[in-house]
Protein backbone atom coordinates (compact mmCIF):
# COMPACT_ATOMS: atom_id res chain seq x y z
CA UNK A 1 0.00 0.00 0.00
CA UNK A 2 1.41 3.37 -1.07
CA UNK A 3 0.38 6.48 0.86
CA UNK A 4 0.92 10.07 -0.27
CA UNK A 5 0.95 12.59 2.60
CA UNK A 6 0.18 16.20 1.67
CA UNK A 7 0.79 18.69 4.51
CA UNK A 8 2.63 22.02 4.66
CA UNK A 9 3.74 21.34 8.27
CA UNK A 10 7.09 19.56 8.49
CA UNK A 11 6.14 18.30 11.95
CA UNK A 12 2.94 16.64 10.79
CA UNK A 13 4.62 15.23 7.69
CA UNK A 14 7.09 13.61 10.06
CA UNK A 15 4.39 12.30 12.42
CA UNK A 16 2.23 10.92 9.59
CA UNK A 17 5.20 9.45 7.68
CA UNK A 18 6.57 7.66 10.74
CA UNK A 19 3.13 6.39 11.70
CA UNK A 20 2.37 5.09 8.19
CA UNK A 21 5.85 3.66 7.69
CA UNK A 22 5.55 1.63 10.90
CA UNK A 23 2.63 -0.34 9.43
CA UNK A 24 3.52 -3.59 7.63
CA UNK A 25 3.51 -3.40 3.84
CA UNK A 26 3.07 0.40 3.75
CA UNK A 27 5.27 2.86 1.88
CA UNK A 28 4.75 6.55 2.66
CA UNK A 29 5.87 9.58 0.65
CA UNK A 30 5.24 13.14 1.84
CA UNK A 31 5.05 16.47 0.00
CA UNK A 32 4.41 20.00 1.33
CA UNK A 33 1.99 21.40 -1.27
CA UNK A 34 -0.66 20.72 -3.87
CA UNK A 35 1.56 21.08 -6.93
CA UNK A 36 3.96 18.41 -5.78
CA UNK A 37 1.04 16.19 -4.78
CA UNK A 38 -0.53 16.39 -8.24
CA UNK A 39 2.86 15.76 -9.85
CA UNK A 40 3.37 12.68 -7.68
CA UNK A 41 -0.11 11.33 -8.54
CA UNK A 42 0.63 11.78 -12.24
CA UNK A 43 3.90 9.86 -12.04
CA UNK A 44 3.13 6.84 -9.86
CA UNK A 45 0.21 4.83 -8.44
CA UNK A 46 -1.00 5.82 -4.97
CA UNK A 47 -3.50 3.82 -2.91
CA UNK A 48 -4.33 6.57 -0.42
CA UNK A 49 -3.83 10.32 -0.16
CA UNK A 50 -3.76 11.87 3.32
CA UNK A 51 -4.65 15.50 2.64
CA UNK A 52 -4.30 18.39 5.07
CA UNK A 53 -7.28 20.75 5.40
CA UNK A 54 -5.30 24.03 5.43
CA UNK A 55 -2.29 24.76 3.23
CA UNK A 56 -0.85 28.10 2.07
CA UNK A 57 -1.15 27.63 -1.71
CA UNK A 58 -4.53 25.90 -1.91
CA UNK A 59 -6.68 24.52 0.87
CA UNK A 60 -7.55 20.84 1.16
CA UNK A 61 -11.05 20.96 -0.39
CA UNK A 62 -9.66 22.76 -3.46
CA UNK A 63 -6.94 20.15 -3.87
CA UNK A 64 -9.53 17.40 -3.30
CA UNK A 65 -11.66 18.79 -6.14
CA UNK A 66 -8.64 18.74 -8.49
CA UNK A 67 -7.67 15.21 -7.49
CA UNK A 68 -11.22 13.85 -7.93
CA UNK A 69 -11.53 15.63 -11.28
CA UNK A 70 -8.33 14.03 -12.59
CA UNK A 71 -8.57 10.71 -10.73
CA UNK A 72 -12.21 10.04 -9.79
CA UNK A 73 -11.46 6.72 -8.06
CA UNK A 74 -8.55 8.00 -5.98
CA UNK A 75 -8.97 7.35 -2.24
CA UNK A 76 -8.54 10.60 -0.30
CA UNK A 77 -8.74 10.97 3.47
CA UNK A 78 -8.73 14.44 5.04
CA UNK A 79 -6.39 15.23 7.95
CA UNK A 80 -8.17 17.73 10.15
CA UNK A 81 -7.84 19.64 13.37
CA UNK A 82 -10.64 19.32 15.90
CA UNK A 83 -11.91 22.91 15.90
CA UNK A 84 -15.39 23.89 14.77
CA UNK A 85 -13.98 25.59 11.66
CA UNK A 86 -11.95 22.52 10.71
CA UNK A 87 -14.97 20.26 11.31
CA UNK A 88 -17.21 22.22 8.95
CA UNK A 89 -14.64 22.18 6.15
CA UNK A 90 -13.89 18.50 6.72
CA UNK A 91 -17.56 17.57 6.42
CA UNK A 92 -17.85 19.53 3.17
CA UNK A 93 -14.90 17.51 1.87
CA UNK A 94 -16.61 14.27 2.91
CA UNK A 95 -19.66 15.34 0.92
CA UNK A 96 -17.46 16.03 -2.10
CA UNK A 97 -15.54 12.79 -2.46
CA UNK A 98 -13.24 12.26 0.53
CA UNK A 99 -13.87 8.79 1.94
CA UNK A 100 -13.02 9.58 5.57
CA UNK A 101 -11.01 11.84 7.86
CA UNK A 102 -8.54 11.52 10.70
CA UNK A 103 -8.08 14.12 13.41
CA UNK A 104 -4.64 15.56 14.10
CA UNK A 105 -3.41 14.87 17.63
CA UNK A 106 -3.84 18.03 19.69
CA UNK A 107 -1.07 17.42 22.21
CA UNK A 108 1.14 14.79 23.81
CA UNK A 109 4.41 14.96 21.89
CA UNK A 110 5.79 13.30 18.79
CA UNK A 111 5.74 9.70 20.08
CA UNK A 112 2.15 9.90 21.33
CA UNK A 113 1.00 11.62 18.15
CA UNK A 114 2.65 9.01 15.96
CA UNK A 115 0.99 6.18 17.90
CA UNK A 116 -2.45 7.79 17.57
CA UNK A 117 -1.91 8.38 13.86
CA UNK A 118 -0.70 4.79 13.39
CA UNK A 119 -4.07 3.52 14.68
CA UNK A 120 -6.03 5.97 12.56
CA UNK A 121 -4.07 5.26 9.39
CA UNK A 122 -4.48 1.51 9.95
CA UNK A 123 -8.24 2.07 10.26
CA UNK A 124 -8.54 4.03 7.02
CA UNK A 125 -6.30 1.54 5.19
CA UNK A 126 -8.82 -1.17 6.13
CA UNK A 127 -11.45 0.99 4.45
CA UNK A 128 -9.30 1.36 1.32
CA UNK A 129 -8.70 -2.40 1.16
CA UNK A 130 -12.39 -3.16 1.49
CA UNK A 131 -13.28 -0.60 -1.20
CA UNK A 132 -10.63 -2.09 -3.48
CA UNK A 133 -11.92 -5.63 -2.94
CA UNK A 134 -15.50 -4.53 -3.64
CA UNK A 135 -14.54 -2.72 -6.84
CA UNK A 136 -12.63 -5.65 -8.36
CA UNK A 137 -15.14 -8.26 -7.25
CA UNK A 138 -12.73 -10.00 -4.88
CA UNK A 139 -14.43 -11.37 -1.76
CA UNK A 140 -13.06 -9.60 1.31
CA UNK A 141 -12.13 -11.84 4.27
CA UNK A 142 -14.07 -10.75 7.33
CA UNK A 143 -12.07 -9.09 10.09
CA UNK A 144 -12.06 -11.23 13.25
CA UNK A 145 -14.50 -8.94 15.08
CA UNK A 146 -16.88 -8.95 12.09
CA UNK A 147 -16.75 -12.73 11.74
CA UNK A 148 -17.42 -13.17 15.45
CA UNK A 149 -20.40 -10.82 15.28
CA UNK A 150 -21.88 -12.65 12.32
CA UNK A 151 -21.46 -16.12 13.74
CA UNK A 152 -23.06 -15.02 17.02
CA UNK A 153 -26.22 -13.94 15.23
CA UNK A 154 -28.61 -16.73 14.26
CA UNK A 155 -30.44 -16.21 10.98
CA UNK A 156 -33.57 -14.23 11.76
CA UNK A 157 -36.78 -15.90 10.68
CA UNK A 158 -38.68 -13.11 8.95
CA UNK A 159 -42.41 -13.38 9.45
CA UNK A 160 -43.29 -9.89 8.22
CA UNK A 161 -44.06 -9.10 4.58
CA UNK A 162 -45.07 -5.45 5.05
CA UNK A 163 -44.05 -2.62 7.40
CA UNK A 164 -45.93 -2.50 10.73
CA UNK A 165 -49.25 -0.64 10.66
CA UNK A 166 -48.29 1.61 13.59
CA UNK A 167 -44.83 3.16 13.56
CA UNK A 168 -43.27 5.28 16.30
CA UNK A 169 -39.96 6.37 14.77
CA UNK A 170 -37.04 5.79 12.38
CA UNK A 171 -33.60 4.68 13.60
CA UNK A 172 -30.55 5.10 11.36
CA UNK A 173 -27.00 3.75 11.75
CA UNK A 174 -24.10 4.79 9.52
CA UNK A 175 -20.31 5.13 9.52
CA UNK A 176 -17.75 5.53 6.71
CA UNK A 177 -19.28 7.54 3.87
CA UNK A 178 -22.08 8.66 6.18
CA UNK A 179 -22.15 12.46 5.74
CA UNK A 180 -22.62 12.16 1.99
CA UNK A 181 -25.12 9.30 2.29
CA UNK A 182 -27.15 11.07 4.97
CA UNK A 183 -27.27 14.26 2.93
CA UNK A 184 -28.59 12.42 -0.12
CA UNK A 185 -31.13 10.41 1.84
CA UNK A 186 -32.49 13.11 4.16
CA UNK A 187 -32.87 15.60 1.31
CA UNK A 188 -35.47 13.28 -0.24
CA UNK A 189 -37.72 13.12 2.83
CA UNK A 190 -41.10 14.83 2.87
CA UNK A 191 -41.43 18.02 4.98
CA UNK A 192 -44.55 16.33 6.41
CA UNK A 193 -42.60 13.35 7.78
CA UNK A 194 -44.69 12.27 10.79
CA UNK A 195 -42.26 10.63 13.27
CA UNK A 196 -38.91 11.39 14.96
CA UNK A 197 -35.67 10.20 13.36
CA UNK A 198 -32.63 9.25 15.45
CA UNK A 199 -29.21 8.83 13.83
CA UNK A 200 -25.93 7.34 15.01
CA UNK A 201 -23.03 8.40 12.80
CA UNK A 202 -19.62 7.15 13.96
CA UNK A 203 -17.79 10.42 14.56
CA UNK A 204 -15.72 12.11 17.29
CA UNK A 205 -16.79 15.15 19.32
CA UNK A 206 -17.12 18.57 17.62
CA UNK A 207 -17.77 17.11 14.17
CA UNK A 208 -21.37 16.02 14.76
CA UNK A 209 -22.50 19.56 15.58
CA UNK A 210 -21.17 20.67 12.20
CA UNK A 211 -22.73 17.62 10.57
CA UNK A 212 -26.13 18.48 12.03
CA UNK A 213 -25.83 22.01 10.65
CA UNK A 214 -24.80 20.75 7.23
CA UNK A 215 -27.70 18.29 7.06
CA UNK A 216 -30.16 20.86 8.35
CA UNK A 217 -29.42 22.98 5.27
CA UNK A 218 -30.38 20.20 2.83
CA UNK A 219 -33.11 18.36 4.75
CA UNK A 220 -36.70 19.68 4.78
CA UNK A 221 -36.90 18.59 8.43
CA UNK A 222 -35.10 20.19 11.36
CA UNK A 223 -31.79 18.43 12.09
CA UNK A 224 -30.03 18.88 15.44
CA UNK A 225 -27.33 17.29 17.54
CA UNK A 226 -29.11 15.36 20.30
CA UNK A 227 -28.90 16.52 23.90
CA UNK A 228 -29.86 14.72 27.09
CA UNK A 229 -33.52 14.28 28.10
CA UNK A 230 -34.88 15.82 24.92
CA UNK A 231 -38.48 14.77 24.17
CA UNK A 232 -38.78 13.13 20.75
CA UNK A 233 -40.87 15.20 18.35
CA UNK A 234 -42.46 14.25 15.06
CA UNK A 235 -40.51 15.48 12.07
CA UNK A 236 -37.31 16.22 14.03
CA UNK A 237 -33.98 14.56 13.21
CA UNK A 238 -31.51 14.05 16.07
CA UNK A 239 -27.87 12.98 15.63
CA UNK A 240 -25.87 11.32 18.40
CA UNK A 241 -23.24 13.74 19.75
CA UNK A 242 -19.73 12.73 18.71
CA UNK A 243 -17.90 10.57 21.22
CA UNK A 244 -21.04 9.82 23.29
CA UNK A 245 -23.78 7.20 23.11
CA UNK A 246 -27.35 8.14 22.16
CA UNK A 247 -30.12 6.10 23.82
CA UNK A 248 -33.87 6.50 24.03
CA UNK A 249 -36.09 5.99 27.06
CA UNK A 250 -39.84 5.79 27.64
CA UNK A 251 -41.49 7.22 30.74
CA UNK A 252 -44.48 5.81 32.60
CA UNK A 253 -46.85 7.79 30.39
CA UNK A 254 -45.32 6.37 27.21
CA UNK A 255 -43.47 9.56 26.18
CA UNK A 256 -40.10 9.00 24.47
CA UNK A 257 -36.98 11.08 25.11
CA UNK A 258 -33.21 10.91 24.63
CA UNK A 259 -30.50 9.87 27.03
CA UNK A 260 -26.82 10.70 26.42
CA UNK A 261 -24.28 8.44 28.12
CA UNK A 262 -20.53 7.91 28.34
CA UNK A 263 -20.52 4.17 28.87
CA UNK A 264 -17.82 2.04 27.26
CA UNK A 265 -17.49 1.91 23.46
CA UNK A 266 -19.22 -0.97 21.65
CA UNK A 267 -17.40 -2.47 18.64
CA UNK A 268 -14.78 0.22 19.42
CA UNK A 269 -17.47 2.81 18.66
CA UNK A 270 -18.95 5.58 20.74
CA UNK A 271 -21.57 6.50 19.67
CA UNK A 272 -22.67 2.98 18.74
CA UNK A 273 -25.62 1.91 16.60
CA UNK A 274 -26.07 -1.21 18.74
CA UNK A 275 -26.50 0.95 21.86
CA UNK A 276 -29.26 3.00 20.20
CA UNK A 277 -31.06 -0.06 18.81
CA UNK A 278 -30.87 -1.93 22.11
CA UNK A 279 -32.28 1.06 24.00
CA UNK A 280 -35.20 1.11 21.56
CA UNK A 281 -35.72 -2.60 22.22
CA UNK A 282 -36.17 -1.85 25.93
CA UNK A 283 -38.89 0.70 25.09
CA UNK A 284 -41.17 -1.98 23.53
CA UNK A 285 -42.42 0.22 20.69
CA UNK A 286 -45.49 -0.27 18.48
CA UNK A 287 -43.33 -0.26 15.37
CA UNK A 288 -39.95 0.93 14.08
CA UNK A 289 -38.24 1.40 10.74
CA UNK A 290 -34.49 0.80 10.97
CA UNK A 291 -32.05 1.90 8.28
CA UNK A 292 -28.42 0.73 8.17
CA UNK A 293 -26.26 2.64 5.72
CA UNK A 294 -22.66 2.51 4.51
CA UNK A 295 -19.91 1.79 7.03
CA UNK A 296 -17.07 -0.46 8.13
CA UNK A 297 -17.63 -3.27 10.59
CA UNK A 298 -20.86 -4.77 11.89
CA UNK A 299 -22.19 -2.22 14.40
CA UNK A 300 -25.99 -2.34 14.35
CA UNK A 301 -26.58 -6.01 13.54
CA UNK A 302 -26.70 -7.31 17.11
CA UNK A 303 -28.81 -4.39 18.28
CA UNK A 304 -31.21 -4.91 15.39
CA UNK A 305 -31.66 -8.56 16.28
CA UNK A 306 -32.61 -7.55 19.85
CA UNK A 307 -34.93 -4.82 18.58
CA UNK A 308 -36.72 -7.25 16.25
CA UNK A 309 -37.21 -9.64 19.16
CA UNK A 310 -39.02 -6.94 21.18
CA UNK A 311 -40.95 -4.79 18.68
CA UNK A 312 -42.36 -4.93 15.15
CA UNK A 313 -39.55 -3.67 12.88
CA UNK A 314 -39.14 -3.03 9.17
CA UNK A 315 -35.42 -3.13 8.38
CA UNK A 316 -33.85 -1.43 5.36
CA UNK A 317 -30.19 -1.98 4.40
CA UNK A 318 -28.30 0.04 1.79
CA UNK A 319 -27.14 -2.07 -1.14
CA UNK A 320 -23.49 -2.84 -1.89
CA UNK A 321 -23.31 -0.91 -5.16
CA UNK A 322 -24.09 2.45 -3.54
CA UNK A 323 -22.11 2.03 -0.29
CA UNK A 324 -18.75 3.72 0.24
CA UNK A 325 -18.00 0.61 2.33
CA UNK A 326 -20.35 -2.38 2.38
CA UNK A 327 -19.72 -3.52 5.94
CA UNK A 328 -22.51 -2.59 8.35
CA UNK A 329 -25.34 -3.22 5.84
CA UNK A 330 -23.70 -6.48 4.82
CA UNK A 331 -23.69 -7.65 8.45
CA UNK A 332 -27.45 -6.99 8.63
CA UNK A 333 -28.07 -8.82 5.34
CA UNK A 334 -25.83 -11.78 6.26
CA UNK A 335 -27.68 -12.18 9.55
CA UNK A 336 -31.01 -12.41 7.71
CA UNK A 337 -32.26 -9.23 9.38
CA UNK A 338 -32.96 -7.08 6.29
CA UNK A 339 -36.54 -6.76 5.05
CA UNK A 340 -35.45 -4.63 2.09
CA UNK A 341 -32.09 -3.92 0.44
CA UNK A 342 -32.22 -0.66 -1.51
CA UNK A 343 -29.90 1.71 -3.36
CA UNK A 344 -29.22 4.94 -1.49
CA UNK A 345 -31.35 7.02 -3.85
CA UNK A 346 -34.36 4.83 -3.15
CA UNK A 347 -34.30 4.91 0.65
CA UNK A 348 -35.71 8.40 1.23
CA UNK A 349 -38.62 7.90 -1.21
CA UNK A 350 -39.30 4.47 0.31
CA UNK A 351 -39.52 6.02 3.79
CA UNK A 352 -42.01 8.57 2.46
CA UNK A 353 -44.03 5.72 0.97
CA UNK A 354 -44.00 3.72 4.20
CA UNK A 355 -45.21 6.73 6.18
CA UNK A 356 -47.69 7.77 3.46
CA UNK A 357 -46.32 11.26 2.86
CA UNK A 358 -45.21 12.93 -0.34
Amino acid sequence: MRILIVDDSALYRKILSEAAGALPGVTAVSVPNAELALSKLASEPVDLVLLDIFMPDRNGPEVLAEIKSLYPKQNVVMVSGATGRDAGITLEALSNGAIDFIAKPAAGGLATGAELMKKEISRVLDTVRQRSSASDGTPRPAAPQEAAARTSLPAFSRSRTNPPAFLDLVLIGVSTGGPKALGEMLARLSPDFPVPILIVQHMPAVFTLSLAGQLDRVCPLQVKEADDRRPLKAGEVLIAPGGRHLEMVKDEGGALSTRITDTAPVHSCRPSVDVLFESAARCRLRGVVSVVLTGMGSDGAEGLEKLKACSPVWSIAQNAATCAVYGMPQAVVNAGLADEVLPLAGIGPRLNQIFRVS
